[in-house]
């Protein structure tokens, strides 16, 4: 098992303090950067999260609106996880409220296909919705 490398805290609290990724520090010192994070945590130098965007929480807001799950929002724009739970919580649809949504999505989408199959294009040219 090869050993441990040791990073110097001191060296370490500096270019923190500078601004440096915890990519750039893990490069630096060799180490992985859940070692960086961990140091970064004991010296007591972690960060808060960057706050959203005004542009996400509106693509969220609608995702939302749609009935898209917390993890289908993780996944598509990347907003973590505990972040949605904690600045939306009990938004996500239910269940039940998402599988009426798609039981009613199929039934308008077969309807309209009936539709469609049943209309030729003469039928169409002869309705009243066309003037």
């Amino acid at each position: 098992m090869p050993a441990r490398r040791k990073v110097d805290r001191e060296e370490f609290a500096r270019l923190d303090e500078a601004g440096w990724s915890l990519q750039e520090l893990a490069a630096h010192f060799g180490v992985a950067v859940s070692t960086v994070a961990r140091v970064r945590k004991s010296l007591g130098l972690s960060r808060p999260a960057p706050a959203l965007a005004p542009e996400t929480v509106a693509r969220v807001e609608e995702a939302l609106a749609d009935g898209w799950s917390f993890k289908e929002i993780h996944r598509t724009i990347g907003v973590d996880m505990e972040t949605l739970r904690r600045r939306w919580p009990g938004r996500q649809w239910t269940k039940a409220e998402a599988i009426d949504y798609t039981r009613r999505l199929r039934w308008f989408r077969e309807d309209v296909a009936k539709a469609n199959y049943a209309l030729s294009a003469s039928d169409l040219r002869k309705s009243s919705f066309v003037a």
